[in-house]
């Protein structure tokens, strides 16, 4: 069959083969059927006297034989000749007939696919999910339990299939009756020049399907088309596929939002007075940083709102020994810059950038004030980075069992741009990092200079958005393909930096904290809507150590002296910090360093049990 062949789909081969076996045996076997049948009429004829010829016995005749003979051979094959006719009649629409093509990169397909697809696939091999995430780190957080699963390898030209022979042929699928090679990730990959990896998953368990365009002017973004309404709307079966932002929903909500007329007009103002005062602001913020003599800095910031948590991290950091020096807290208001000198910590304040920044601690996360404080947390960042210190920022939500500067200034580490807690949200809009903007580290290079620099830009998307986090999710994904810019997420299920995930849906994990056997080097009280629940979670975690009558008091109430006396070298911590942990329980249900049995739940969702306690 050579070529042409090869180029039908493999059902079709194999039924083509049999037909033709099934073809030739009827005609063997029609012929041989009709000249026995004649041949012997003729030799009964020749015994009896009857037959054909009458009764005269002229058949008899070794000549009238063989004419005999010949008549119903050429009969039998008329009568098969027919009836092969209106057999292959029937079974012709099963093959294919075969369109001449010739690749202009690779030329000659394989039996897997036909010619017209051979320009961008010649091979197809199973790698182990897990192999693959583990010898080329995408950064990405992979999903639990997918370890026996698959990742799909295709291979666009045949100079990139493995070198071994056998694993080449069947990755090209040339024995059909043998599934497809499942290959490490080395050996799959050996002769790869470039790997283009794409990251697919179905959450929203839609009838999903992809494009793969060959010979086509490439692309590194995935153009999303849904099945929706024009302007708004949930995803409807109904209607046409249309292009469609990855942030529409199918429930139809729009995540990704272009900002308004008065978010830009803020935004403007913002980077007018920024672009305006930045020389002066870095002179001024180099000195600082070269006071604290350091190489890595940790970066707050905090409003006056939030100051409790950031006074409860300086108590329980000093509590457990650790020098704080690296921490440079950048504040939003006077009240908090006392604060914070009055706790020992360095602060570097900027009234004209800050001025915008509300004094009062968000109600939840995403709204207004939220979205605004988000600001400061750019702002803060972008300068000490540009400066050329690597940092590592936090929210003040944190308490710390170990030094996190130990873990990323430890040299075995793989090298990284930039690394992050897994937030552990899977919704649409932190694909596909999932990482916290709440605690990670970043080294200081080009890279990074200009990620913070496009962050900062972008923060006219804070109100439509309602954090930065999501905005800088979407920088990290465009930079790692535009500059090469590498991200690391620290997957959801180690144990080294666990948040409010861990305290609200991983028990165990809690437990093996508060008894003390975990590597967590941190605890971020994320997850949680406002201040007043994430002091009461700490509290009851026993990772409190902020004295009551220093909550919700500024810095001259506390000291019993006039406003703006200053309070440098942490004189306000002998009064604030208590050498223990300040246990309290306020929720059965939650974590907690000892049970809870007489405190109330927190809201119970609908057919909850009403009898669920953390012990």
């Amino acid at each position: 069959m050579g070529r042409a062949a090869a180029s039908y789909p493999v059902s079709r081969v194999c039924l083509f083969r049999t037909i033709t076996w099934i073809l030739i045996l009827l005609t063997s076997s029609f012929v041989s059927f009709y000249v026995g049948v004649w041949t012997g009429i003729g030799i009964r004829s020749s015994g009896s006297g009857e037959g054909p010829g009458g009764k005269d016995g002229t058949v008899s005749s070794p000549q009238n034989l063989a004419e005999l003979h010949r008549k119903a051979e050429e009969l039998a094959k008329q009568i098969v000749a027919s009836q092969l006719d209106d057999l292959c009649k029937k079974v012709s629409p099963a093959i294919p007939k075969v369109e001449p093509h010739t690749s202009p990169n690779n030329g000659g397909g394989s039996p897997l696919f036909s010619e017209s697809l051979s320009h961008f696939v010649q091979g197809l091999a199973r790698v182990s999910k897990g192999d693959l995430m583990q010898t080329y780190d995408l950064g990405v957080p992979p999903n639990a339990n997918t370890e026996n699963l698959d990742a799909l390898i295709l291979y666009t030209t045949k100079k990139a299939l493995p070198s071994n022979a056998n694993t080449t042929s069947a990755a090209r699928h040339e024995d059909p009756t043998k599934p497809l090679p499942l290959l490490s990730a080395t050996t799959a990959t050996e002769n790869c020049d470039t790997m283009n990896v794409i990251l697919i998953d179905n959450l929203d368990n839609t009838r999903q399907c992809f494009a793969l365009v060959g010979e086509q002017y490439r692309s590194y973004h995935v153009q999303r088309w849904m099945r929706r309404p024009d302007r708004e709307g949930k995803l409807d079966p109904k209607m046409p596929l249309k292009l469609t932002s990855r942030g529409w929903t199918v429930e139809g909500r729009q995540e990704f939002n272009a900002p308004n007329d008065l978010d830009v007009k803020l935004h403007q103002e913002r980077l007018l007075t920024y672009l305006s005062e930045v020389g002066d602001i870095k002179s001024r913020l180099r000195q600082t940083l070269e006071k604290m003599n350091v190489k890595t800095v940790v970066v707050m910031t905090c409003n006056r709102g939030q100051s409790e948590l950031l006074m409860n991290f300086a108590c329980s950091s000093r509590a457990r020994g650790f020098d704080l020096q690296n921490v440079i807290v950048f504040p939003t208001d006077l009240e908090t810059k006392e604060l914070a000198e009055g706790m020992g910590l360095t602060t570097f304040y900027e009234e004209k950038l800050m001025a915008s920044i509300p004094k009062k601690e968000a109600v939840e996360y995403g709204d207004s004030i939220f979205s605004e404080i988000m600001f400061a947390k750019v702002l803060c960042v972008q300068l000490v980075n540009e400066l050329g210190y690597d940092l590592l920022f936090q929210d003040v939500d944190m308490v710390w069992f170990k030094s996190p500067l130990d873990f990323f200034q430890d040299e075995s580490l793989p090298y990284f741009d930039m690394y992050f807690q897994d937030d552990g949200n899977r919704q649409l809009r932190f694909a596909p990092y999932s990482a916290n903007s709440g605690f990670y580290f970043a080294r200081s290079n080009p890279k990074t200079m200009h990620l913070f620099r496009h962050f900062l830009y972008s923060c006219d998307l804070l109100g439509g958005w309602y954090s930065h986090q999501s905005i800088l999710i979407a920088l990290l994904a465009e930079h790692s393909s535009v500059t090469g810019l590498t991200v690391k997420i620290y997957s959801k299920e180690t144990e080294e930096f666990p948040g409010g995930l861990h305290f609200h849906r991983k028990k165990e994990v809690m437990k093996n904290i508060m008894s003390g056997h975990s590597n967590a080097y941190i605890f971020h009280m994320s997850w949680t809507a406002g201040k007043g629940d994430k002091l009461k979670f700490l509290q009851q975690l026993g990772e409190w150590y902020l004295n009551d009558q220093c909550i919700g008091k500024e810095a001259h109430e506390i000291a019993g002296t006039e406003s703006g006396a200053g309070f440098k070298n942490g004189t306000l911590s002998s009064n604030c910090c208590s050498a223990e942990p300040i246990f309290k329980c306020h929720y059965r249900d939650k974590p907690s360093k000892i049970p809870c049995p007489d405190s109330p739940y927190t809201v119970k969702k609908p057919g909850e049990s009403a009898d669920i306690s953390f012990w």
